[in-house]
C-alpha cells in the first residue's frame, strides 16, 4: 500500500480512524514532508471533503488556517474563531477595518466572552459561541504554511496557541509543515516544543508515481488520460518530486492538447522537461543536435562556451551554451553518446571545468588567463555550481532538445517562456 494510501486509511478510513476518534481530542498531531511534496493538496483533497461531511453529521466543523500573510497571532485567532462559524466574510471586514477589536483576545480567552465583548462592533456574540461550539470536543482545525508565517510571530507563542487551542476545546489541531524550513532560533524553539507540543507525528513521503496521480485525478486534466502515462514518464527521469511543477506540467500539457489537437511521446517529452528547467532554473535551452560522441570534444566544448562568455551576463551565459558541432552522427552513435555523457556525475563539469581555468596556451606555454581572471572565474563557477548542475542534467543528461524538429521545439519553448500559445 502507497504512502498515501496508508496515511488516508489511518486516519479516516479503517475503525476507529484517528481523526474521528474522540480518544484523540485535544490532540496536537504534525504532518510532516519535504517542501512542494503535496501536504496541502493531500489534506485539502483527500481529507478534508470527507472530513468536513463526517464531522458536519456530529454538528462539528473542520477548519483550514493558512498562516500565510498572518502578521499577528490575533490576525491567526480571529481567523480560527470566524472559519469556525463559517463566515469568512468577517474576516474580510476585519482585513479591511483593523484589528483593535480582536486585541483583548487571550490564550486564556478560549471561551470567547471577553474577545466577544471587544469586538461587539464587528463581531455577532452568538455566532462566535456558535462556531466555538462546533469545534470543542471533536472539532479539527488544520494549519498550513508555517514557512510563511510572519517573523513578527513568536514561534513559541504560536505554539503555546496552538496547544491551548486543543487542549482547552477538546479538538485535534492538525500541524502541516516541513519541519527542515526553521533555521537557529527557531529551529531550537521547534525542536523543544514540538515534544511537548506533538502527540502524534505522520510523515508525508509519496513517491513521484504517487504525488503525480494525486494531482493528476483532477477531472479538469480528463482530457489528458491517454497522454499521462508519458508525462509520468518525462517527470519521473526529473526526479522532482513537487506538486506545484506538476501542475504547470499538466496545465502545458492540456492546453497544448487544446491548442494543437494532438501531441505524441516526443512533444510531451520535450513539453515537460523544457517545464520543468524553466521552473526551477528560468532556462530556456536553444535548439541543437548531437554531432559527436566523443568525450575530449564535448568536455572542451562546455569548457569554450561557458569561459568564453563568462564576461557577459549569466542569463546569456546559460542560455547560450549548445552541442553544435556541425556535420551528423552516423546511425547508432546518439544512443552511445548520450549513455556516454549519463555516465558522467554532474561535478565532472565542475570540477574539470575549474582545472580548464588554469591551461596553459599550447604555443606560449603561458597561462591561457592571468591570476585574477582565473580567481574571478573560478568565484563565478561556485557560486553558481546550481545551475550548472542543472545545465549538465537538463542540458546534457536528459538531453532533450532535438527529440522533435526545429520548428516545433522553438513552438513549445515560446509557448513555455511567454506562457501564451496560439
Amino acid at each position: 500500500m502507497s504512502n498515501t494510501e496508508t496515511l488516508k486509511k489511518y486516519l479516516l478510513e479503517k475503525e476507529n480512524a484517528y481523526l474521528l476518534d474522540d480518544n484523540n481530542n485535544g490532540k496536537t498531531i504534525m504532518l510532516s514532508g519535504a517542501w512542494g511534496s503535496g501536504k496541502t493538496h493531500f489534506w485539502q483533497n483527500e481529507i478534508e471533503p470527507t472530513l468536513k461531511e463526517k464531522l458536519n453529521e456530529q454538528d462539528k466543523v473542520c477548519v483550514y488556517i493558512s498562516l500565510y500573510g498572518k502578521e499577528s497571532l490575533n490576525d491567526i485567532k480571529s481567523d480560527v474563531y470566524l472559519s469556525a462559524n463559517g463566515n469568512n466574510l468577517l474576516s474580510k471586514e476585519i482585513a479591511t477595518f483593523g484589528m483593535e477589536a480582536l486585541s483583548a483576545i487571550k490564550d486564556s480567552d478560549l471561551a470567547i466572552g471577553k474577545a466577544v465583548k471587544a469586538g461587539k462592533s464587528l463581531l455577532d456574540s452568538k455566532k462566535m459561541q456558535k462556531g466555538i461550539g462546533k469545534l470543542k470536543k471533536g472539532g479539527i482545525i488544520c494549519f498550513d504554511d508555517f514557512e510563511r508565517k510572519s517573523k513578527n510571530i513568536d514561534l513559541n507563542d504560536l505554539f503555546g496557541f496552538i496547544s491551548q487551542l486543543a487542549i482547552n476545546l477538546e479538538c485535534k489541531v492538525i500541524i502541516v509543515l516541513n519541519s527542515e524550513v526553521f533555521k537557529a532560533n527557531d529551529a531550537e524553539i521547534f525542536n523543544r516544543v514540538k515534544e511537548k507540543t506533538i502527540s502524534k507525528f505522520f510523515y508525508f513521503k509519496p513517491s513521484i508515481e504517487e504525488l503525480f496521480k494525486l494531482i493528476s485525478s483532477d477531472s479538469k486534466y480528463d482530457g489528458l488520460n491517454n497522454y499521462k502515462q508519458y508525462i509520468l514518464n518525462a517527470i519521473q527521469e526529473t526526479e522532482e518530486l513537487n506538486a506545484r511543477i506538476y501542475i504547470q506540467v499538466l496545465d502545458n500539457c492540456l492546453e497544448w492538447l487544446e491548442i494543437k489537437g494532438d501531441m505524441d511521446e516526443n512533444i510531451i517529452r520535450v513539453l515537460v522537461l523544457a517545464t520543468v528547467n524553466f521552473i526551477l532554473q528560468h532556462v530556456i535551452l536553444e535548439y541543437s543536435y548531437i554531432s559527436n560522441h566523443n568525450k575530449s570534444s564535448f568536455l572542451n566544448l562546455v569548457y569554450v562556451n561557458l569561459i568564453s562568455k563568462y564576461p557577459s551576463l549569466v542569463s546569456k551565459l546559460l542560455r547560450g551554451i549548445t552541442l553544435r558541432y556541425g556535420g551528423h552522427f552516423k546511425r547508432g552513435e546518439e544512443v552511445r553518446y548520450l549513455e556516454e555523457i549519463r555516465s558522467y556525475s554532474d561535478m565532472t563539469l565542475i570540477n574539470q571545468l575549474r582545472d580548464e581555468v588554469s591551461k596553459l596556451d599550447q604555443d606560449t606555454k603561458q597561462p591561457l588567463y592571468t591570476e585574477p581572471t582565473q580567481n574571478a572565474i573560478r568565484d563565478w563557477i561556485d557560486s553558481n555550481i546550481q545551475e550548472l548542475k542543472a545545465l549538465w542534467k537538463y542540458g546534457y543528461r536528459l538531453y532533450y532538445v532535438s527529440d522533435v524538429d526545429e520548428v516545433t521545439y522553438n513552438e513549445i519553448s515560446e509557448f513555455i517562456e511567454s506562457g501564451i500559445l496560439i
